[in-house]
């Protein structure tokens, strides 16, 4: 995963803003997006990495990476809570030590193949798998 600092940099570059534009669309003080980009401050406020992602005009994807950079949860799990029984059962099973790599990776294969008819398959995504599959551990 990709710094949040190295994240926030690219990102505004893309944007074309300066520092001090990005601030001022954040509603910030310029020393605080400059700190951000160093390395110097962390991004432990959850509101304020939202509104550089606002800012940024971020993509869904790309703002769930911003907040996962600085050490949050992606805006769907947030929005889903710690108690939603599905995203437990996933959670539970990845983390059972009884079961084996292979069996975590055939797990994730599934989801994945699961969630087709809702979210397709993205660029590059085809490879992955096939890597995936390629990588898989060994039946023991």
């Amino acid at each position: 995963m990709e710094e949040f600092a190295a994240l926030l940099r690219r990102w505004r570059e893309r944007a074309g803003l300066s520092q001090n534009a990005l601030a001022r669309r954040m509603g910030v003080n310029p020393a605080y997006v400059n700190r951000l980009e160093h390395g110097g401050r962390g991004a432990s406020n959850r509101a304020l990495v939202e509104a550089a992602a606002a800012a940024l005009g971020l993509s869904p994807a790309e703002r769930d990476a911003l907040l996962a950079a600085a050490g949050h949860w992606p805006a769907a799990l947030t929005a889903l809570g710690p108690a939603d029984p599905s995203l437990r059962l996933v959670a539970d099973l990845l983390t059972d030590p009884a079961l084996s790599a292979r069996d975590k990776a055939l797990f994730r294969l599934h989801l994945r193949l699961a969630a087709l008819p809702w979210r397709p398959l993205q660029d590059g995504e085809v490879q992955q798998l096939r890597a995936a599959l390629d990588n898989l551990p060994q039946a023991p």
